[in-house]
């Protein structure tokens, strides 16, 4: 294979110093560029939260505009891909099951649904991160999935649009 000035090689990818290169074309290199939409949802001081009702939490920090609070305890977020964990921290209730999921406008998102099955009084950590796909404005929930009324200490939702 014939070499040229600076080992510019016919037929394969060339220095840029060569001086061969046809200078009427370009290369322009672009950075990609990523939003940083997050939302981050707490509540240090939660107590005693029904059978399948919405586990308050309040926006603490966000960035972005694809993430917000409800105002009711949950999380609103515009079409996209999120990645999503959530944390809940509670004492297990009489039946000897606590459990926790995720609601997306009312209905559990697929695989969200945490359980511990342990002695009542004893306290317990759900936490869990997965990835969702929404293609309309929603509304995300952290919920209550026990049996009973179930006291929880804390719980947090951190989310990240992908």
């Amino acid at each position: 294979m014939p070499r040229r000035f600076n080992c510019c090689i016919f037929n394969h990818p060339v220095p840029i110093c060569c001086p061969f290169v046809n200078l009427t074309c370009t290369n322009e290199v672009v950075n990609p560029s990523f939003a940083n939409d997050f939302g981050f949802f707490n509540n240090s001081a939660i107590g005693t939260v029904a059978p399948q009702a919405i586990i308050p939490v309040l926006l603490v920090s966000s960035e972005g505009t694809s993430i917000a609070s409800n105002g009711a305890g949950a999380a609103t977020l515009v079409p996209g891909s999120y990645q999503v964990s959530y944390l809940a921290n509670g004492t297990v209730p009489a039946s000897g099951t606590m459990s926790i999921k995720l609601e997306l406008n009312g209905l559990q998102v697929p695989g969200s649904v945490l359980t511990a099955t342990q002695t009542a009084g004893n306290v317990v950590n759900l936490t869990q991160s997965m990835i969702i796909s929404i293609t309309s404005p929603s509304t995300l929930e952290l919920v209550n999935n026990s049996a009973d009324n179930t006291a929880f200490a804390y719980a947090s939702l951190s989310i990240r649009r992908i």
